[in-house]
């Protein structure tokens, strides 16, 4: 067979560049061991061997390292495959592009004590699940991997400790991938980006993704970066939230989110917020039914009055939806405890609640949406129709969404919440991932990103009682989605969410 004649830019990937650095790596990792315990940024992405740069996307990353006081970190990583489209010639494929030789790094290196660069570790580009495998090897800590393939996910672990974060990065270098089935579906996969870390001290960071379009420019909060450019611009298009769960919600991450200078939602001044199980529904909890200590707290401590819970949900979503932005309720399973207690519930056996069981249970009898349809029996949804009547100030910018009923912003899907999954089974963020639409899910309480679904953690206390006992991952953790399209994971740690 022929081969083809090296182009200009192979043959200068060849001659030009060189393999990692050892000097240049140590005095990377002698830089973020000088800072520990120190606020200090970081863009960490990765590279595959005798391949060339993505050029705007890698003027792009040094642009926001200059504009953000960050330390460009890249983390190198091997395709051995002779069939690779840029190192058929290669005399030795340990190389990378000489653009790339002040940040290659492939030293192990704890960035604080909570947080392991694993620089020297190189994965095979065209794993499908690049994450599996690294559970343990970090022990408590989380870590950072190299990889094209963009991953997220949260290790359970005892509840007194916040759950370890396992993240890949994204990749500077272009597609390289023979045409087999592991190669087309590494191309597909494939993620130009970054993942921004900011580490505030000795024991908590941040993570968000910079995630690139296929031009190489990417958002990050309000500046989008496009080769030697940054612009500005007023507001995101949404703020997907961990599930809320008024009831429980967890009083640090409501400052964070929307009442302490600089919040979340006061600086991405987003054009929607997108609410998950925004009703907890402890009063009807069809679960605690018939628990009778459960039942007496949740008397003693006024607990137990459904309309009022309602009520009170209500008011959160009027107190803190700003001017000019737009609420999404996503249909979701603890909104629907309503439902479940309106129809399983003896009224005679709850005299306090009475009066509000019968006003809905008429309500839904009367309503439009309680009718035959050719698909079979549509129900009024109890919680939206109380929440239509008790919001006030925002109900004209309030959409309750149906759960037969889509709605995406920016090309994303955000109206599944995660518990009811393909064909009728339960939700989970793999399922989702293999539906061919990008979506950010809910529910699970533990954050993480798997092919084109991104899920979000919850926005309640972390030591809910019904899971005491056993090692967690959940994560106070939302979804913010940039005006181009892309999407990036916010965590609040300790009630914060980036580095001042």
């Amino acid at each position: 067979m022929k081969k083809r004649p090296l182009s200009q830019v192979e043959s200068e990937i060849i001659e030009q560049a060189g393999g990692v650095p050892k000097e240049q790596s140590l005095a990377l990792k002698k830089l973020i061991l000088a800072r520990r315990g120190k606020p200090a940024r970081y863009v960490v992405t990765s590279a595959q061997n005798s391949t060339p740069i993505h050029r705007n996307g890698f003027r792009s990353l040094l642009t926001y390292c200059k504009t953000n006081d960050a330390q460009l970190l890249v983390i190198p990583y091997r395709y051995k495959n002779p069939t690779s489209i840029w190192s058929r010639a290669a005399r030795d494929s340990d190389v990378w592009a000489t653009e790339l030789l002040p940040y290659l790094i492939d030293e192990r290196v704890f960035m604080n004590a909570n947080l392991i660069l694993l620089a020297d570790i190189m994965t095979q580009p065209t794993a499908m699940n690049p994450l599996e495998g690294f559970e343990t090897i970090t022990g408590p800590q989380s870590a950072i991997i190299g990889h094209p393939k963009l991953a997220l996910l949260t290790i359970p672990t005892p509840q007194e400790r916040l759950p370890k974060i396992l993240t890949t990065t994204g990749s500077i270098t272009k597609k390289n991938y023979i045409p087999s089935k592991a190669g087309k579906k590494g191309e597909h996969h494939h993620t130009f980006g970054a993942c921004v870390v900011e580490v505030e001290n000795e024991q908590r960071f941040h993570i968000r993704q910079l995630n690139m379009r296929s031009d190489g420019s990417f958002c990050d909060l309000l500046r989008e970066y496009d080769g030697d450019a940054v612009r500005k611009y007023e507001r995101v298009a949404a703020l997907v939230m961990g599930d809320t769960h008024v009831n429980t919600v967890d009083p640090s991450v409501v400052s964070a989110t929307f009442t302490n200078p600089g919040s979340i939602v006061g600086t991405l001044r987003p054009e929607y917020l997108v609410w998950h199980d925004v009703h907890d529904g402890t009063a009807g909890n069809h679960h605690e039914r018939g628990r009778m200590f459960h039942e007496y707290v949740k008397r003693s401590a006024n607990q137990s009055d459904v309309g009022l819970e309602v009520r009170r949900t209500c008011e959160f979503i009027e107190r803190y939806t700003p001017d000019k932005t737009k609420n999404i309720i996503v249909p979701s399973n603890h909104n629907d405890f309503l439902r479940e207690w309106v129809e399983n519930t003896d009224p005679r056996r709850d005299p306090q609640n009475l009066a509000f069981w019968a006003e809905t249970v008429l309500a839904i009898l009367r309503a439009e949406n309680t009718r035959w349809t050719p698909g079979g029996v549509s129900v009024q949804d109890p919680f939206a129709y109380w929440g239509k009547r008790f919001l006030k100030r925002v109900a004209a910018r309030t959409t309750f969404l149906r759960r037969d009923q889509p709605f995406e912003i920016r090309g994303i899907e955000v109206g599944f919440h995660g518990d009811r999954g393909l064909n009728g089974a339960r939700g989970n963020r793999n399922a989702f991932g293999k539906i061919g639409v990008k979506s950010i899910i809910g529910h699970g309480h533990s954050p993480g990103i798997g092919d084109g679904c991104y899920q979000v953690g919850t926005n309640s206390v972390l030591n809910m009682t019904y899971a005491a006992g056993s090692p967690s991952g959940w994560l106070h953790t939302d979804a913010v989605i940039y005006p181009n399209g892309k999407r990036s994971l916010i965590n609040i740690i300790d009630g914060r969410w980036r580095l001042a």
